[in-house]
């Protein structure tokens, strides 16, 4: 039960953000004089993303092993809530340059919650194929049937109000976890009830 809780949140956060940065260059683009422009801001900002995200690396686990797996997880759900509701709030290319530099904590924390979160509650012998099946192939799946859908909403409301649509499921979806997910001191029972099953 607690993997399919596992599993919830990251469709529900890190699925539903894949799919919103998947078009996001499109709309940053759009806030600039020129697409042109936008492009090549873009190109740059994401260029200082990679080093601050190579950064953050560093850092995350320590702040994971601070706040715990669950803490870290919920802590990313938190700058992805940050990040998507604050798209569809801001329209400038300054404020929303910052938003998209908040990528970089995020994917630092939520890799290493991920790894952390499992190997703390499920045997570490199916670590590897419990990251494959509830982390890579939920957030793949859950991208095949999202994408079409945020698309048409794209088309029909436009990127900002879809963004406030996302945050909201975002947000709904980290309480969800918040509640579900298990604390790092229920570790061992975990440990236990994984061994059992397998």
């Amino acid at each position: 039960m607690y993997f399919w809780v596992f599993m919830i949140f990251m469709l529900g956060t890190g699925c539903i953000y894949n799919v919103f940065d998947q078009q996001f260059p499109v709309y940053y683009a759009s806030l600039f004089p020129t697409e042109q422009l936008g492009n090549q801001i873009f190109g740059y900002l994401n260029a200082g993303q990679v080093f601050l995200e190579s950064g953050m690396l560093l850092v995350a686990p320590f702040i994971v092993r601070k706040v715990g797996p669950k803490g870290g997880l919920i802590l990313a759900g938190i700058i992805m809530i940050l990040r998507v509701i604050g798209s569809g709030l801001v329209s400038d290319p300054y404020s929303i340059s910052f938003i998209k530099l908040l990528n970089a904590p995020e994917f630092a924390i939520i890799i290493v919650s991920v790894f952390k979160y499992l190997a703390t509650h499920f045997d570490t012998k199916f670590s590897s194929i419990l990251y494959l099946v509830g982390y890579q192939f939920a957030m793949q799946l859950g991208a095949v049937i999202l994408s079409p859908i945020v698309g048409n909403l794209y088309d029909s409301i436009g990127f900002r109000q879809t963004y406030l649509i996302m945050g909201v499921i975002v947000t709904t979806f980290t309480l969800f976890g918040a509640f579900l997910l298990r604390n790092q001191n229920q570790a061992s029972k975990d440990r236990n009830d994984s061994k059992l099953t397998a």
